[in-house]
């Protein structure tokens, strides 16, 4: 029969795991605009940087912009009559570091077991919550943006948004897309308003 303190203290481990594996994209998503509703209006997406026009890499987050408007009503083109211009940059920062600050156990006890014969003996020991400290970790992380604008081809800016998130790693080609889903959640999204997106990840992926 398993005493009922272990059991809470296998919770208590169990429940520490899944909190290490995020199933949550978190994204903070502000937009401004005076967009029309779309029409099918052909679209020219181009990165904001010369530098980048003939990234491959840029290309390809190119075209994950390019799924995205065409899902809310536009049509992606090349570079011939658009009705309106899509530019683009991707970024991330040198990182920084963060603390975080992990509270001690405070039960009135500090349980300790041995093995004896094939059994687990648990003894208790009062715990002195004089000597209680909390645990802080430092860690590196990293800000990734996406930003987004609309032009008509006389250079009216009709839509700009920006959307970004916090990443452990600096692993842009995976959190592009991400960025983009939080960027078109409800798009154009309610103007002069920072949204706090949240999308929930399969958790095989992980």
């Amino acid at each position: 029969m398993l005493i009922k303190p272990i059991k809470n203290v296998l919770l208590i481990a169990a429940l520490g795991m899944l909190a290490a594996c995020s199933t949550a994209f978190r994204s903070d998503v502000a937009t401004f605009h005076h967009l029309d509703t779309p029409a099918g209006e052909r679209l020219m997406i181009v990165p904001m940087r010369e530098d980048k026009k003939d990234s491959l890499e840029f290309q390809q987050y190119a075209a994950v912009l390019a799924n995205h408007l065409r899902y809310v009503g536009y049509k992606a083109t090349g570079e011939k009559d658009p009705d309106l211009i899509v530019g683009f940059d991707v970024e991330i920062n040198d990182g920084r570091e963060k603390l975080t600050t992990f509270p001690s156990a405070r039960d009135p006890f500090y349980w300790h077991g041995s093995w004896h014969w094939g059994r687990y003996w648990p003894t208790a020991f009062p715990y002195d919550f004089d000597d209680h400290y909390d645990r802080v970790i430092a860690r590196t992380v990293y800000t990734a943006t996406l930003v987004m604008e609309v032009r008509k081809p006389d250079g009216e800016l009709l839509f700009e948004g920006r959307a970004e998130t916090e990443s452990r790693n600096k692993t842009l080609p995976e959190i592009v897309p991400l960025l983009a889903e939080a960027l078109f959640k409800s798009f154009p999204g309610e103007t002069g308003v920072t949204r706090h997106v949240r999308i929930e990840l399969d958790k095989n992926e992980h």
